[in-house]
């Protein structure tokens, strides 16, 4: 393939969001595909991934300002799987399928930093950017920060119904675990019991998310799986066996803002940390590289077997990721949600 006729049409960044981010936060920009030099290679975008991470990027002030915004008219981040159209690599040969962090776009060059090669026996090309990408690979690797799960433990799961909660509860079961998910409303409840094995679904949009935990967990939950934060830490915790964890992996609740306006339930929760005896902490998958042999090997077999269920949701057309990353934060979307470019 010619290096010199592709066009790259990537999404950039035209302003911060305020709140949910809209279509008018993003644009489409047009140039030529970047040319590899030697060592690297030329991936062609087949598929994006579309997650709530996204949405800290993106922010004025990442993280409340712990981190530093990326710049306006930046390319949108993310993962994402592509073929390599041209390579100076000897490691990725044309034609060959990778993962990587390659951004909202048609084309982008890699020198092979951080890059997977993709196996088509695993499965469709796109289970690289659900449970076996970044989704599973934070549930492993949660699982695994958490000291592992043992059988007859209670596992707590927010956000159950998402990307990373739909691989936690059925990895946590195979361990041998009790698990309970919360999600929001009544077909996505349905869709953790029938679908994912979870034992018992807490429909948070009833708002009486402590009376129906003292039901589906009467003896307390040895390990919250939190993927959503806000203010439901305080009522789990107040069902949190004594020495059990909080374990901390996304705060979706949190990432389009959140109001500070209300009453400081600080003192609460540390009184309930140190009532409970209680261990919480926050994980990062770069720590956790090395385990990914070992996700592979023990992930992949469930997931071409159907032990491990899954649902990808496709959107089509590069422009269409915008609208995706909105639709994250409604209650519409269960599973994994991919762009097929």
């Amino acid at each position: 393939m010619s290096e010199t006729t592709l066009t790259n049409r990537r999404i950039v960044l035209a302003a911060y969001p305020e709140g949910n981010a809209k279509a008018q936060d993003f644009r489409m920009h047009s140039d030529a595909a970047p040319t590899p030099a030697d060592g690297e290679f030329l991936v062609g975008m087949r598929w994006i991934s579309v997650d709530p991470m996204l949405r800290i990027r993106i922010d004025a002030a990442p993280m409340g300002g712990t981190l530093a915004p990326l710049p306006l008219g930046t390319t949108i981040p993310g993962a994402a799987v592509g073929e390599v159209v041209v390579s100076h690599h000897p490691d990725f040969t044309v034609g060959s399928l990778v993962e990587g962090r390659f951004g909202w776009q048609d084309y982008a060059v890699s020198d092979g930093a951080g890059v997977h090669h993709v196996d088509p026996s695993l499965g469709s090309p796109e289970v690289a950017l659900g449970p076996l990408g970044l989704p599973g690979f934070s549930a492993y690797v949660g699982l695994h920060a958490a000291g592992g799960v043992r059988p007859g433990q209670t596992v707590l799961v927010s956000g159950a119904a998402g990307a990373v909660g739909s691989m936690v509860g059925p990895l946590a079961r195979a361990a041998g675990a009790r698990v309970i998910g919360v999600a929001n409303g009544e077909v996505k409840c349905r869709y953790l019991i029938d679908e994912l094995g979870y034992h018992a679904a807490i429909d948070r949009s009833r708002g009486k998310l402590a009376a129906d935990l003292a039901v589906a967990a009467p003896d307390g939950v040895d390990l919250y799986f939190d993927n959503v934060g806000g203010d439901m830490l305080i009522e789990v915790m107040r069902q949190l066996k004594r020495g059990g964890q909080v374990l901390i992996c996304g705060l979706m609740a949190q990432y389009n803002g959140v109001d500070t306006t209300g009453p400081d339930r600080y003192p609460a929760l540390l009184e309930l940390i140190m009532n409970r005896t209680a261990t919480v902490r926050a994980f990062a998958n770069v720590h956790y590289e090395h385990l990914r042999p070992d996700f592979i090997r023990d992930v992949a077999p469930l997931v071409a077997t159907g032990a491990l269920p899954h649902r990808m949701h496709v959107r089509d057309g590069l422009e269409a990721a915008p609208d995706a990353l909105a639709s994250l934060f409604g209650d519409g979307v269960t599973g994994k949600l991919v762009v097929r470019v």
